[in-house]
């Protein structure tokens, strides 16, 4: 009886040290370490599992991204962008007063990412704006390229004509 006594006393003994608060605390700092740990490799293989799709949806020999910048252009206020590819509309995108402010900081967008075959293409892009005096401007862009068996980008840029003023618009083909 007094065995048991003392077995039982051993095992109350060992259950308070088990479970007092230096313990759970231990334990719980481990588990917050663990937790971050993870929470880190899951980041780490969601932007892998991001590259390999991006790879998979367009490969290199047929990927096509067009982008849009725009130089510190006092005279204009971008309103939105439409872009047309081989008589097609591809997509379009209405700006805010923030995103064009982050343009006219150096920021570019990506307005489109797609495939596209290798061969001649065609690339229209209508831009809808204000001037300084709050009249309205449309300009339309137009360019013809070739598209290759390898990655192609271009680039809707709007930029300050020091001669003029009204901006420039232009479609040109990143090297």
């Amino acid at each position: 009886m007094k065995a048991i006594q003392s077995v039982a006393q051993l095992v109350l003994l060992s259950c308070a040290v088990l479970f007092s608060p230096w313990t759970l605390a231990a334990d719980q700092a481990g588990l917050d370490a663990e937790i971050e740990e993870l929470k880190t490799e899951v980041v780490e293989l969601n932007r892998e599992l991001f590259d390999l799709e991006e790879q998979l949806l367009y490969p290199a020999t047929t990927s096509f991204a067009v982008f849009v910048s725009m130089d510190d252009v006092d005279d204009f206020d971008l309103n939105s962008v439409k872009l047309n590819l081989d008589q097609q509309d591809v997509t379009s995108h209405l700006y805010s007063k923030e995103q064009v402010a982050a343009l006219k900081r150096g920021g570019i967008q990506k307005i489109y990412m797609g495939n596209l075959k290798p061969g001649v293409h065609k690339l229209t892009a209508e831009i809808l704006g204000k001037d300084r005096d709050g009249r309205g401007v449309k300009k339309i862009v137009v360019a013809d390229f070739g598209k290759a068996r390898s990655s192609k980008y271009l680039e809707v840029k709007i930029s300050h004509n020091p001669k003029q003023s009204k901006p420039d618009f232009a479609i040109v083909e990143w090297k």
